[in-house]
């Protein structure tokens, strides 16, 4: 799995947490049985569980499943405060015993995690939880929207490019990308699950310029990675954002979708 570094994982969380679905996260809340146990797939360091586990308040458990046993360690020094709940944390790879993430789990929650993932993959853990009847949250799924603001007349070919790179292989086999929402809900609604969805857009502006500096620099580099014919345009276009993030008036929309899938 391509791995996120503990800093900008700090600096997305507040975007996050206002970016989400409050109405699927309270059906989602509402849908679990006392004493839930929830697998957290790809937990990093923990922000599902700081937004979650406040609105469910009794007693709960939480698995916290991810690659990075560094990240793992920064959840298990941050628990929610006031909260009635066990954590326990699994280094693992994702990739590999698929059934094994959601063993013994009432529920299955991610965020930020399925546009990475394959469709064999997703195939595999929604089999599983439906064999448990698990109601499932899958958070923040980029969903291939992205609005610049102002627009250029280059957005189109880097965004194209970027949309490329989100489909290589995250270390699942090909990644699902943009298409993640609409492929889950197709494949959990067969599986019997009643599927709704929200938007969980970034709304990126002044107020959020490391931020965007950040979001603009990865951007960058994955449509290089796609395009590198066209990295000194790409590189162009860039530099461009970069003074307008600098002198204030860039702002930028990106697509994101929140599921809740219950039985």
């Amino acid at each position: 799995m391509s791995g996120f570094t503990a800093d900008w994982l700090a600096l997305r969380e507040p975007l996050d947490r206002a970016a989400r679905s409050a109405d699927l996260a309270q059906r989602f809340v509402a849908a679990l049985p006392r004493n839930a146990r929830i697998a957290d797939l790809g937990a990093g360091t923990g922000a599902n569980l700081r937004y979650l586990a406040p609105l469910i308040g009794t007693a709960q458990s939480w698995r916290l499943i991810d690659h990075d046993a560094a990240l793992l360690a920064i959840a298990r020094g941050d628990p929610p405060p006031g909260t009635n709940c066990t954590v326990s944390t699994d280094a693992r790879d994702l990739a590999e015993n698929i059934e094994a993430l959601v063993a013994d789990a009432d529920a299955v929650a991610a965020s930020a995690l399925m546009d990475l993932v394959s469709r064999t993959w997703f195939d595999e853990v929604a089999a599983a939880a439906a064999t448990r009847h698990a109601p499932l949250l899958f958070a923040l799924t980029v969903d291939g929207r992205i609005a610049f603001d102002p627009p250029s007349p280059e957005d189109g070919a880097v965004c194209a490019a970027f949309s490329e790179h989100q489909r290589r292989d995250k270390g699942f086999g090909p990644a699902l990308g943009p298409v993640a929402p609409a492929y889950m809900r197709a494949r959990l609604e067969g599986l019997a699950y009643r599927v709704a969805t929200a938007p969980s857009d970034w709304l990126l502006g002044d107020a959020d310029a490391a931020l965007l500096r950040t979001f603009i620099e990865g951007f960058v580099a994955a449509a290089i990675a796609v395009a590198p014919h066209s990295a000194a345009q790409i590189e162009g276009w860039a530099a461009r954002r970069r003074d307008q993030i600098a002198g204030g008036g860039l702002s930028v929309r990106v697509g994101h979708t929140d599921l809740f899938a219950r039985m």
